[in-house]
């Protein structure tokens, strides 16, 4: 059943632009606050309990979206819906929903429809990482990382891009990484490549949507501000990094909206930092740059849930 704060689920005529009113600022950002009692257009957030997903939606909820928000922790959805809805006067809809199970799109989708709903910009954030080198972890760890990571972002814009292509109006925004640009590195093996392939599916995706009104974004931030590494279990070693390398997730977010509102990427690094990196990577040779950024390991330590059961050759989880 749909899990919703208001009896309000009729579809609405999207309007061109998400209506606004004067500015207000907050902070070194600013924000729009919408005008109440017109229609606007819906945007579905996943991960949206915690870090750049929670960013994400308080910020489309000023800019006047009404939302849908899904991640597994249903307590945190209905927290940020009851804070958003009463601040904003957006409806939000909160689906709670397992991304790792692979009939969590179509589930999705399924109530998305029942309540008459239709996605005008989507935000795929819902990710974390597998700490420890590969054959640590068992398989079915790399196996939910790859389904929330890689297949579920995928079919989620295979299921919304087509209405977004008829209706002629459509964002997508794919929270990749750095770590994308990046050669691969040791520790939390696949968190890099699943983001390079988020990139690359972003910049092919945004060349076939080009001229039917579809602006697609691969989000690439460094080091953001939030639980993300407290939950990776390597808060200690991520703390003695510079002040100069962490970001605030709000100033991510709001430089990825303003960038694919006006369909500039489709890739988007945020900070100076990460964007000189990024560019030395490149004119690096391959090989001697994966040699410098392997130098140290900050997710050595694998967490004790994803231990391969090291008794055994093969993994009795599987």
């Amino acid at each position: 059943m749909a899990e919703k704060k208001t009896a309000k689920s009729q579809t609405k005529t999207p309007a061109k632009k998400p209506v606004t009113k004067k500015v207000r600022q907050t902070g070194k950002t600013k924000v729009r606050k919408p005008k109440k009692g017109l229609n606007r257009r819906t945007a579905l957030i996943t991960g949206a309990s915690a870090g750049i997903g929670h960013d994400y939606a308080t910020l489309l909820a000023e800019q006047g979206f009404d939302l849908v928000i899904t991640a597994r922790r249903k307590d945190r959805l209905q927290s940020l819906a009851d804070r958003l809805e009463a601040a904003y006067n957006v409806d939000v809809h909160i689906f709670p929903e397992d991304l790792s199970d692979p009939r969590a799109p179509r589930q999705l989708m399924e109530k998305i429809t029942k309540e008459g709903l239709s996605i005008d910009f989507l935000v795929n954030n819902a990710g974390y990482t597998v700490p420890g080198n590969f054959d640590m972890a068992k398989w079915q760890s790399h196996v939910d990382l790859l389904q929330t990571m890689l297949t579920t972002p995928t079919e989620l814009c295979h299921l919304l891009s087509i209405g977004m292509a008829e209706r002629g109006y459509g964002r997508i925004v794919n929270i990749a990484s750095v770590a994308g640009l990046l050669p691969g590195t040791p520790g939390g093996t696949l968190y890099g490549p699943v983001k390079s392939y988020l990139i690359k599916f972003s910049q092919a995706l945004s060349a076939e949507y080009h001229d039917q009104g579809i602006y697609v974004q691969a989000l690439c931030p460094g080091f953001v501000l939030s639980e993300f590494h407290d939950i990776a279990g390597n808060r200690e070693q991520m703390n003695r990094l510079p002040k100069f390398m962490w970001l605030n997730g709000p100033d991510v977010c709001l430089k990825s909206y303003e960038s694919v509102m006006e369909n500039k990427g489709p890739i988007v690094v945020n900070g100076l930092f990460y964007k000189i990196l990024a560019t030395i990577v490149k004119i690096l040779p391959s090989n001697l740059a994966t040699k410098f950024l392997s130098l140290h390991n900050r997710n050595a330590k694998p967490l004790a849930r994803d231990i391969r059961d090291s008794a055994s050759q093969s993994d009795k989880a599987r």
